[in-house]
């Protein structure tokens, strides 16, 4: 008899019979961990706007039963069997994005889609029974990579939004993985568990803020693009070489074979700390975006798979294994504590910054590494020929963003108009009836032949937008120039959008006295536009809203009136937060500039020019919009 990591055998003439794998199914299960991982980011991405909608009160009670779903798991395990949990967990996600590319993420589909996606959790640590720590945070990082690179084919407008073939092609794609992978480990026999005590379990946890943070930071080029004011494609570019140098590490057996618990929390105190300074409304920007993603996806992937090898081992002492299905439980409900909080934060302040939650993420993955690190054993080492293996695959997932950048002409840019076609618009995260639609914005901006385009509320990353680029996208789709500023964040901001040469543009944020009672940090953002006869400066923002908020908005266009100093040829455009003839607007009186008139008012919506500008048509086509034909006088 021989005894071997993969089983025991009798020698023979015929050689070793094929013994048990120490994997049942593992390229099978690897797959099964990837394709469950990417489709719950896009269910946790396009679920995500839907709380923006709500009340902060209704979106919390909306969430906690959803997070606390997956506690269902140590009920369903003894009930119906292991076989049954997975089923449902996984099962469950997968036909739900199937039901979601049919009749669109509306909120209850988006609800019970979550719900699933968090059963999932304790889900996949019971088919992964056995795997490695090290090969379980490869499955989850490759399903993110494969996820991320899919949506560069749509500028990040995630294919779930979307009807057209290639939409669904790619749903069809990945759910019937799934399904070919989830049908293999539903066939396969059942690894027996081990004891398990409650301090193994909570490696278990880890999942929860490792996917968090994937979804708002770290596998998200439209965040990098905003934040580190780079290209959609270059941004693309870092996140997958990230994801590619996280693979690398975990294959190549660089990784110690002993880790100390206070080297996790180390790793996870840097982690955070990477998380928090690039995300939230106090957050840096620039190149050092590159130099904190990047290293927090090694070292994100790192702790995921110290944190995970105690409750997928084979072997051990302790109590019953539903105390696996608690941790990933917590996990799950400790991903929704994050996710719903940051998107609420930047439309309904709460007495927290996002950086809090983001760093806390990245802590929490450490703390719940450092507690496995003694327990779990060695992380097995790898080969480093897998490590070039790892990076020449995510050479493959470049070829979504390859297409993306040769698919996107360059900008003419005019210099001999005569005239503006100006149009402002508070395109909401280009949410309609709670479906994510740029393309609805496109077309009303279209129809109104505009070559200057001033937007408020345009996500860039954003949860409220399912962290698409709708400030990248708006561009290319028109054909314009995007001139794009923060707000309430990195992500969430102004833009100017036109085929006019752009001069010089610059912007800021407004602070008034106002903001530590809990008002949402507002922006704004100019460009110097060349025209025929000179150059004209345009101006957006979106100012506090309501007859409530008077002095916010007061205090924001003061702030504001002052960064303009009164320069000529000035035209502001943006969401005033109330009817024109509303309170909060008086900073205004006395400035010189002249609404344009002669339209039926849209709302809050505002156009307003300096003498030496003559506005000769203004209309207001939809709500939330007015079109202004404007030239020099």
């Amino acid at each position: 008899m021989v005894t071997t990591d993969k089983g025991t055998y009798s020698e023979g003439p015929a050689g070793p019979p094929a013994g048990p794998s120490l994997v049942p199914g593992g390229a099978a299960r690897l797959t099964l961990i990837g394709v469950t991982v990417a489709l719950l980011a896009e269910t946790l991405r396009y679920s995500l706007p839907v709380f923006v909608e709500l009340s902060v009160g209704t979106a919390l009670a909306v969430a906690l039963p959803v997070a606390l779903v997956p506690f269902l798991a140590p009920v369903l395990r003894p009930l119906l069997g292991p076989r049954v949990l997975t089923a449902a967990g996984i099962g469950g996600l997968l036909l739900s994005r199937l039901v979601a590319q049919g009749f669109g993420p509306v909120l209850d589909l988006a609800v019970v889609a979550t719900a699933l996606g968090l059963l999932a959790l304790p889900a996949l640590y019971e088919s992964a029974r056995g795997l490695s720590g090290v090969g379980f945070a490869i499955a989850a990082t490759a399903g993110l990579a494969v996820d991320t690179s899919l949506r560069m084919f749509f500028g990040t407008w995630d294919a779930v939004w979307q009807s057209g073939f290639a939409a669904w092609a790619v749903c069809l794609v990945m759910v019937g993985v799934g399904v070919a992978a989830l049908v293999r480990e539903l066939a396969s026999g059942v690894v027996e568990p081990p004891g398990i005590s409650w301090r193994d379990a909570m490696g278990a946890a880890a999942l929860g803020p490792f996917l968090a943070l994937q979804v708002l930071v770290l596998s998200s080029p439209a965040f990098v693009a905003s934040s580190g004011w780079l290209s959609l494609t270059m941004a693309q570019v870092v996140v997958l070489t990230g994801q590619a140098l996280a693979l690398a590490f975990l294959a190549s057996g660089l990784a110690v074979r002993a880790v100390p618990g206070g080297v996790c929390v180390l790793g996870g105190t840097v982690l955070g700390v990477c998380a928090g300074a690039v995300a939230g409304t106090y957050a840096l920007n620039g190149k050092i975006i590159v130099f904190a993603v990047v290293p927090a996806q090694v070292l994100a992937a790192w702790l995921l798979a110290v944190a995970c090898r105690a409750p997928l081992r084979r072997a051990g002492d302790g109590g019953p294994i539903w105390r696996v299905d608690v941790g990933a439980a917590l996990g799950g409900f400790a991903l929704l504590a994050i996710l719903v909080p940051y998107t609420l934060n930047p439309a309904h302040p709460l007495p927290f910054p996002n950086n809090a939650l983001s760093a806390c993420a990245g802590i929490l993955i450490g703390l719940l590494a450092s507690i496995a690190a003694s327990r779990g054993g060695p992380l097995p080492a790898r080969a480093p020929q897998r490590a070039v293996a790892a990076l020449g695959a995510c050479l493959v997932l470049l070829i979504p963003t390859a297409v993306f950048a040769m698919s996107g002409g360059e900008v003419a840019a005019s210099a001999d108009e005569k005239r503006l076609r100006i149009v402002s618009y508070n395109i909401r995260q280009a949410m309609h009836d709670g479906k994510l639609d740029p393309e609805r914005v496109a077309a009303a901006i279209e129809r109104q032949k505009a070559n200057v385009v001033a937007l408020q509320d345009v996500g860039r990353g954003a949860p409220a937008s399912g962290t698409a680029d709708l400030g990248v996208w708006l561009s290319r789709r028109l054909g314009m120039t995007l001139v794009w500023g923060p707000a309430a964040d990195s992500q969430y901001g102004n833009a100017i959008l036109t085929s006019l040469k752009v001069e010089s543009s610059g912007g800021g944020r407004v602070f008034s006295g106002e903001q530590i009672h809990g008002e949402q940090v507002r922006g704004y953002r100019w460009a110097r536009l060349r025209m025929a006869d000179g150059t004209v400066d345009v101006w957006t923002t979106r100012l506090a809203p309501g007859e409530e908020k008077a002095a916010h908005r007061s205090a924001e266009l003061s702030e504001l009136v002052r960064a303009w100093s009164g320069a000529p040829r000035t035209i502001f455009a943006g969401d005033m937060g109330v009817a024109l003839d509303g309170t909060g607007l008086e900073p205004l009186n006395g400035t010189g500039l002249r609404r344009a008139a002669g339209a039926r008012e849209s709302g809050s919506q505002g156009v307003f020019c300096t003498d030496d500008l003559v506005f000769s048509e203004a209309v207001s086509p939809q709500d939330g919009m007015v079109a202004v034909t404007a030239e020099a006088g």
